[in-house]
This record gives C-alpha cells, structure tokens and sequence, in this order.
C-alpha cells in the first residue's frame, strides 16, 4: 500500500512539473510574438516559429489527456473479488479475499498440471494483483488474455472476466531462473455463487 502512495506522489509531482514547463514556453513565446521580447533576427518570421511550437506542445498535450484517461479508467471499474498472485521459486502462492483462502500450488508429475488450481467463478469479475517474493516472474494464461509482470516490490494488477468455464494453463513467462519451467498456471473458471 504504501508503495503505491509513493508512486501516486511521484506522478503528482511529475505531472505538475511537465505542465509548469510547456506553460512557461508558451507564457515566453506569446510575449516574444507580441514584440515585447527579445530581439529578432533578420529572416525569422514569429508567426512560423509560435505555430510549430505549439502544434507538436498540443499534439503531446492530447496524448498526455488520452493516457490519464486510460490510467484513471482502472477506478472506475465495477466492485471484484480480488485475488493476491505472488510468485516464489518455483510456484505460485494465490490468495482470494472472496473466501479467505490462501494456498500454494506446486506442479506435480504430469505436465502442465497443479496439485492445486486457482479456482474462479464464472462471470464474476476479478482483479488480479500480482506481486514476486524473490525474482521478476509473469503471470501469463493466453487462452485468457493475461500476462502481468510479477515484480518484487511492487503490485501490478489486471482485470479478469471470464463468460466460459474451462481449465486454462499458463506459464511464468519470464525467464526467472532454472526452475522456471517447473512453475505452471493452472487457472479453473466453474459454475458457482458468490
């Protein structure tokens, strides 16, 4: 929790910083146009230099706009069960808060399986949040459209809805060390109430 605070200050701080900066270009640039500036050089036109200033400052602007809606549209998102993901060497440590349960899943004999699976409900939503005790690892299942960088220090997290039942094995998709082959996901989406 108090990683996320510390980040949060940090793109507050950021984010004033990069708009006093293009505010003061254009708070300089509008007085030099208006011909109480600095003086002008022969062959220089105040017109071109102000319009391709400002065009690539208002392109960036809407891109900043677009990525702050993108990041802001997260909470907004509707009310889940969340699932704490924690990656150790060599398995997976799940947690659900649905039902205060918290477990290890460790691979077995056969190939691409658990001895025990995430287990989800379908159509209910989830937030995954995914962490690493030790190394970087990824919460990767494909066939759902996950892959969340585990990384130690710092939560990342991903939203899961799933509308099919089924059993749906991923993979730590980062290359964590010589175990990394012996740690699947096995993820099982089943009929069930909350």
């Amino acid at each position: 929790m108090l990683y996320n605070l510390l980040y949060l200050e940090l793109v507050r701080y950021v984010s004033i910083v990069c708009s006093f900066i293009p505010l003061w270009v254009f708070v300089v640039m509008l007085w030099q146009v208006s011909g109480k500036g600095v003086m002008m050089l022969d062959g220089e036109n105040r017109w071109l230099e102000f319009v391709w200033t400002a065009i690539p400052t208002f392109l960036t602007t809407v891109l900043c706009f677009f990525n702050l809606q993108y990041i802001s549209y997260e909470n907004l998102l509707p009310e889940s069960d969340v699932v704490k993901v924690v990656g150790r060497q060599w398995y997976w440590s799940y947690e659900t808060t649905s039902n205060d349960e918290m477990f290890d899943s460790y691979m077995t004999d056969f190939v691409n399986s658990v001895d025990k699976p995430l287990r989800l409900i379908v159509n209910v939503p989830y937030r995954l949040l995914v962490t690493s005790a030790d190394v970087i690892h990824s919460f990767s299942v494909p066939e759902c459209n996950i892959k969340v960088d585990g990384i130690p220090g710092r939560v990342n997290q991903i939203y899961f809805y799933s509308e099919r039942m089924g059993v749906f094995v991923g993979y730590c998709s980062e290359l964590c060390g010589a175990g990394h082959a012996y740690m699947p996901i096995v993820l099982e989406v089943v009929k069930g109430s909350r």
